[in-house]
């Protein structure tokens, strides 16, 4: 954080992140192509470079800094040579802390852009902190169903990751807590499964073109400086870009629904982002 000129640094005064010359984004809440998803989300970091990148980096930098002390491997180590307890450990893990705190934190920042607000770090992140327990066990069940369902027949896999590709978002911001989560992604993902199928392809491809990039380059050993650094860079960036393009899949998802006739009751209604996280200061 700078202070401006003439201004020393005021401890009191909450962190604002503040964008870019570039315009924000507006209307957060509209149906988009997978191409329109990307190209937004570029956008919005464009507009808002530090914001996402500190939110990731405040996540990933200190848990791959302690896994590096326990078991002396940086992010860039294979997991073939890893033992496979540590790595289904690290994997439970990342699946029930890291990525649900990655998502809430860029889901609420992308909340506020869409209410026409300067997202304040602080204020973030205190919120995606309080949603954060609900966040985390629709995050846990969806994944072990996710997991049965590969282990059953594969294609039961892919469908119930598919249901559930948005249920982190709407646990973090829709507040009804784990099953209702669960509910709501399954009502928001009904009928757009070759939409979120293709996003989530070129998520994929994308993050897996970093860090193979990124390990391509010679940086000696995966525990030193150099290959520590960079592969928390490389980790910063693949879960921070695809945090907020979920994020705003999410909100494409819900302009998707709005639009769709009533064929029965819809729980929980959030039918504006005004009504998403009524507890929000």
């Amino acid at each position: 954080m700078h202070a401006r000129a003439g201004e020393g640094f005021r401890l009191s005064a909450p962190m604002e992140l503040p964008p870019s010359e570039s315009p924000e984004p507006k209307q957060i809440e509209r149906q988009r192509s997978v191409a329109e998803i990307i190209g937004e989300a570029l956008d919005i970091y464009q507009a808002y470079p530090l914001l996402f990148l500190i939110l990731a980096v405040g996540v990933i930098a200190p848990y791959e800094l302690i896994v590096l002390a326990i078991t002396h491997d940086g992010p860039l180590v294979s997991t073939a040579h890893q033992n496979v307890g540590v790595t289904y450990l690290l994997l439970l893990l990342d699946t029930a802390m890291i990525g649900p705190l990655v998502s809430a934190l860029h889901v609420h920042a992308v909340l506020d852009i869409g209410r026409g607000s300067r997202p304040r770090f602080q204020a973030v992140v205190l919120r995606a902190l309080r949603v954060l327990p609900v966040v985390v066990a629709a995050v846990i069940v969806s994944t072990a169903g996710i997991a049965l369902g590969f282990l059953a027949l594969i294609v039961p896999g892919v469908l119930l990751a598919l249901r559930w590709a948005v249920v982190a978002q709407v646990a973090a911001l829709e507040n009804e807590g784990w099953i209702p989560s669960l509910r709501r992604s399954r009502e928001l993902t009904r009928g757009n499964y070759g939409h979120i199928f293709g996003l989530l392809l070129i998520i994929g491809l994308l993050n897996s073109g970093i860090l193979f990039g990124v390990r391509a380059i010679p940086l000696g050993s995966t525990s030193g400086v150099a290959s520590v650094a960079a592969g928390i860079a490389a980790r910063t960036i693949t879960a921070s870009f695809s945090a907020l393009t979920v994020a705003l899949l999410y909100f494409d998802l819900r302009a998707r629904l709005a639009q769709k006739p009533l064929a029965g009751p819809r729980a929980p209604e959030h039918e504006h982002l005004r009504d998403l996280d009524p507890e929000r200061d």
